[in-house]
């Protein structure tokens, strides 16, 4: 390939560098991820994602945005790290992401940026248009929400290249290692990914939303036990509608081999007060509620 000018070499090595390390590595420790591992003893082929809970705001980042802080935390699924906190004493492995979600989102394939954020533009034959980069919701995301454009002016190319190696890989190099793990020990992994929601506007009520891509990431034994689980303790559950299941459900379910993978979506509202996005008095139920659903699935895990 003849590249002519020093940019497209380096963009073309930065490429490969990402192509050349498909998160198959082993996790290692990094202030971006926070992995929470059970006791050897206690460990089952169970493991979490909270891939929007960050909330440590780098200050470079606050610095380059022009959104107050209450509107960056509105596009975080706030908290859901802490209604898992007790999973580890349940048997189960917990990856979760430090930064915020309006940073850098790992629920999306790296190669999915928005050419036009940066100077110089990116080149797009290396990338992938999809509807949500289109929307400003890429892997480093334009907006928070539509017309709330976070950045001025583009950002420059290399801070591209520092956000997908020393965060989103990191993140995946965790979840995969985690699960290659737990399927050497196991024989089967299953990964829950779970995320919050605004409330739904439907009439029917709907706390949960349980995505499995239709059918494609985990056994309809798995999406029976967990909707079961929910809605014994007076949960409103429906299945992939209007969240089927995103990147990381689509990468981590596997089901030839034996690793199932299932998208949680809680609605904000059986936890948060909408307007502080703090904990509201229903917070501790649903933990619990939480905790509860996990130990029975430990329990019951031959069967899924």
């Amino acid at each position: 390939m003849v590249f002519t000018s020093a940019y497209e070499l380096w963009q073309a090595l930065i490429v490969k560098k990402i192509q050349k390390h498909p998160c198959t590595s082993t996790a290692r420790p990094s202030s971006a991820v926070g992995i929470h591992l059970p006791s050897c003893r206690n460990r089952t082929p169970f493991l979490l994602s909270s891939p929007h809970s960050g909330r440590n705001y780098p200050q470079d980042f606050l610095d380059m945005t022009v959104l107050p802080m209450a509107e960056l935390e509105r596009m975080e699924d706030r908290f859901t790290d802490q209604l898992l906190q007790h999973a580890p004493e349940n048997g189960w492995s917990l990856v979760q992401a430090l930064f915020p979600r309006s940073f850098c989102d790992v629920n999306r394939d790296w190669r999915e940026l928005d050419a036009t954020m940066f100077s110089p533009p990116l080149l797009e034959k290396d990338l992938i248009l999809s509807t949500k980069v289109s929307a400003g919701y890429g892997v480093i995301p334009r907006c928070t929400s539509p017309g709330k454009s976070i950045y001025r002016y583009c950002l420059p190319l290399e801070e591209a290249g520092r956000r997908l190696s020393q965060y989103w890989e990191p993140y995946h190099a965790a979840l995969e290692q985690t699960q290659k793990t737990l399927h050497e020990q196991f024989g089967a992994s299953i990964l829950l990914d779970i995320h919050s929601m605004p409330p739904l506007a439907q009439s029917r009520p709907c706390d949960i939303v349980l995505g499995n891509r239709h059918g494609k990431t985990c056994s309809s034994e798995l999406i029976n036990t967990v909707e079961q689980l929910f809605t014994e303790r007076g949960y409103h559950v429906q299945r992939n509608t209007p969240y089927s299941g995103g990147y990381i459900t689509g990468r981590y379910g596997r089901m030839d081999q034996n690793q199932q993978s299932l998208q949680v979506e809680i609605n904000r509202a059986c936890y948060l007060n909408m307007q502080t996005l703090q904990p509201n008095r229903h917070f501790p139920k649903l933990q619990q509620d939480i905790t509860d659903i996990l130990s029975k699935m430990t329990r019951s895990h031959p069967a899924l």
